[in-house]
């Protein structure tokens, strides 16, 4: 049997506390130990206290909730057809089983499948925030092709040209909600997971699976008030994305470049990445 001295058992203790270290911050540093190093190094000098602490929290919330909208958009677009189905088909002389409604709602997964690919290439060489500012207006752009096509549907019949001119607006407009959407479901929980701290990661990391679900839930309920109880025109809810696009376009400046993003670049320490990424000075 081996007999465990006190210095074994020490020299031990501080080789666990230097592995537990390095997977502690593995998470901002992709590169290399070096990187790993110097941010444990300065990991005390980065706690905020008192007033300093409050303002990284408010930094950091302002930051996933914009995030998060992105995932709202593709909550909404996922389910605002389904409420103003049968308006939307007689104002456009379709039956809901015909296969040009069936190219409207579907040609949403092809642009979402075009998204996805734009958007690991826009991660990797732009940054998460460029990808997220992509994503919102791209939703954005979709929002006000929805409007023009309700808007040239009410100007004219459903077999004019004007009807057939609204039906191919509705096709591009769910086309590039896909693309945006797409866009969303990587850089939506891609940059929540990367800002997040110890302490927040497991609600920031469930927050973009709850903005979808809450938007679905707001797309179903506004779609019936506004189209069946308020008889408003079904172009108001289909292009409510483009006001929230404009929102996260107005607020991307509370949107900081990830850490993982600023070392894979070599733009800053582990220390400072996370101190931008949370909104200290």
């Amino acid at each position: 049997k081996l007999m465990v001295t006190p210095r074994s058992r020490s020299g031990r203790s501080r080789r666990c506390r230097r592995l537990l270290s390095l997977f502690y911050l593995d998470w901002s540093s992709p590169r290399c130990a070096d990187d790993c190093a110097s941010a444990a190094a300065t990991a005390g000098r980065d706690v905020a206290i008192g007033g300093a602490a409050a303002k990284s929290s408010l930094g950091l919330a302002a930051a996933a909730f914009v995030a998060s909208l992105s995932s709202f958009q593709f909550g909404y677009a996922t389910g605002i057809l389904n409420v103003p189905q049968r308006i939307i088909t007689t104002d456009l002389g379709l039956d809901k089983d015909s296969i040009s409604w069936a190219v409207v709602v579907s040609i949403w997964a092809l642009g979402g499948l075009l998204g996805a690919q734009v958007a690991a290439v826009v991660a990797d060489s732009r940054g998460r925030r460029p990808l997220l500012a992509l994503s919102g207006l791209t939703c954005g752009t979709s929002g006000l092709v929805a409007f023009c096509a309700g808007t040239a549907s009410l100007a004219a019949g459903p077999e004019s040209v004007g009807g057939r001119s609204a039906l191919c607006l509705l096709v591009l407009s769910r086309f590039i909600s896909g693309g945006g959407c797409g866009m969303a479901t990587v850089a939506a929980p891609l940059y929540l997971g990367e800002i997040a701290t110890t302490e927040t990661r497991g609600a920031l990391g469930s927050l973009a699976q709850l903005s979808v679900v809450v938007a679905i839930v707001v797309a179903q309920g506004l779609a019936a008030l506004i189209t069946h109880h308020l008889g408003l025109h079904w172009r108001l809810v289909l292009g409510l994305p483009a006001f929230i696009g404009a929102a996260q376009l107005a607020l991307l400046p509370l949107l900081p470049e990830t850490p993982r993003y600023l070392l894979s670049r070599g733009l800053a320490q582990g220390g400072e990445a996370r101190g931008e990424a949370r909104g200290e000075a």
